[in-house]
């Protein structure tokens, strides 16, 4: 069987990859539409940038730890967005499903329903923001006002083990030996057939866990501190926005 027929014979990834990527074509021209709502977006995806860097200095500043926490807190959730990757997936996702192990086609469904989650996020902070003069400049009372007014906090748990969930998934990639040999081995087509981005977010993500090694504490680090800092916050504690947070700092 060829991986292109298993992919299909096992739907359950590829079914949620093109799911997420509808969810996050409808936001991308929402967004598109009204570029009053794009700039907003991107101030508040760069406030919230700052702040997990305040939050997490220590492991971007760690020899073991730096690489793979600027990944997860920059190439997947950063001042900018992924609608480069994103388009193209959607463009040569046929080539895509030749091309990458289904271990990577996961990754990239995993990417991208984080991805749509934060977008969906941030524009319900957006709309608050706005309704309370606190969009320009956002001070950590503004943010926290706006964070208990939007609520989701299912969701916002949801979002939080969608990192923990993408990094399992790329640990256990890093600890399979003839992955990385098999990410050389088609990184020169899948750049010729016009994969690059998506490919490189890929191999960056296997690179960098696979230099970590266990990524348990880390990931665990990282939900830690986010859970404590969304319960700050729906309790009307803004103070943890302007700090870092070590594993005996977490709020009660």
């Amino acid at each position: 069987m060829t991986h292109q027929e298993h992919a299909h014979d096992d739907d359950s990834t590829l079914g949620r990859l093109y799911r997420q990527l509808k969810r996050v074509a409808t936001l991308r021209e929402q967004m598109r539409a009204h570029p009053e709502d794009q700039q907003d977006r991107d101030r508040l995806r760069q406030w919230q940038a700052d702040r997990l860097g305040r939050t997490h200095r220590d492991l971007l500043e760690s020899d073991r730890y730096g690489p793979a926490a600027e990944f997860f807190l920059t190439d997947l959730y950063g001042p900018g967005d992924c609608a480069r990757r994103d388009a193209d997936v959607i463009r040569v996702m046929p080539t895509a499903e030749r091309l990458l192990p289904e271990s990577g086609l996961k990754v990239l469904a995993q990417a991208i329903e984080l991805d749509a989650l934060s977008e969906e996020l941030d524009y319900l902070m957006v709309v608050a923001l706005r309704r309370i003069d606190g969009i320009d400049p956002i001070t950590p009372d503004h943010y926290t006002i706006a964070y208990r007014a939007v609520g989701e906090q299912a969701r916002r748990e949801h979002q939080i083990s969608l990192v923990s969930e993408l990094g399992m998934t790329l640990d256990r990639l890093a600890r399979k030996p003839l992955l990385g040999a098999t990410l050389k081995l088609v990184s020169g087509p899948a750049h010729l057939a016009g994969l690059g981005e998506l490919f490189s977010f890929v191999e960056r993500g296997y690179q960098v866990c696979h230099q970590m090694g266990r990524a348990n504490e880390f990931l665990e680090t990282i939900a830690s501190r986010e859970t404590a800092i969304m319960t700050a916050l729906f309790n009307g504690d803004s103070s943890v926005l302007g700090r870092g947070l070590s594993r005996d700092q977490l709020p009660e």
